[in-house]
């Protein structure tokens, strides 16, 4: 067997890709953050399992890489899914985001409301889609780093010893265990 590591595209495209398009629901979606999390722990679960065929070693550093390849397929896709949802549903509507900054106590001042309004009317709803799917993207970056940094270290994988081929390894050999023999009976000389 060949300890070279194996690829970590597939684990992130699977753990990174479904887990991206469940928290792109926009019920599930609350627990963005956890869901990124916990596909970095799935992308490095999968991964170590590969390790172990391979013997190739895996450890949180290369559980931490593998978070941050799982985090940005995991952004891409959330953000995919519930743009979509919500471009669909009508999420981003003007009229309801008048109603939104009206009611706020927070903005007393009906000149800011004005203002807050016209610039939501001039860039458009897509404006805002791309920023909501750039934040998507770097927190399921950030959050699936520390969940594959986290997996890492839960399934650390122990590389094999390299073979130079040429007959010689990289691990001592072995002395043979001694055995404790009793000494040889005495020769008679005049036989």
């Amino acid at each position: 067997m060949t300890n070279k590591a194996p690829s970590m595209m597939m684990p992130a495209l699977i753990a990174g890709g479904s887990l991206g398009f469940v928290s792109g629901i926009p019920i599930s979606n609350c627990a963005c953050c956890l869901w990124a999390a916990g596909a970095g722990f799935l992308a490095a679960f999968l991964y170590s399992k590969t390790c172990k065929k391979v013997e190739a070693g895996f450890d949180a550093g290369k559980g931490g890489v593998l978070g941050l390849l799982t985090g940005a397929i995991f952004g891409v896709v959330g953000s995919v899914i519930n743009s979509a949802f919500s471009l669909i549903t009508g999420g981003l509507d003007m009229e309801g985001m008048r109603e939104a900054i009206d009611s706020n106590p927070m903005i007393s001042d009906p000149g800011a409301a004005d203002q807050a309004m016209q610039i939501f009317e001039s860039v458009g709803p897509l404006f805002f889609v791309l920023i909501f799917a750039l934040i998507w993207i770097v927190l399921g970056v950030l959050f699936a780093a520390l969940g594959g940094l986290i997996g890492g270290a839960a399934f650390k994988v122990e590389e094999a010893p390299a073979d130079t081929g040429d007959g010689w390894s990289s691990t001592p050999p072995t002395a043979p265990p001694v055995v404790d023999n009793p000494p040889p009976p005495p020769v008679d000389p005049s036989a």
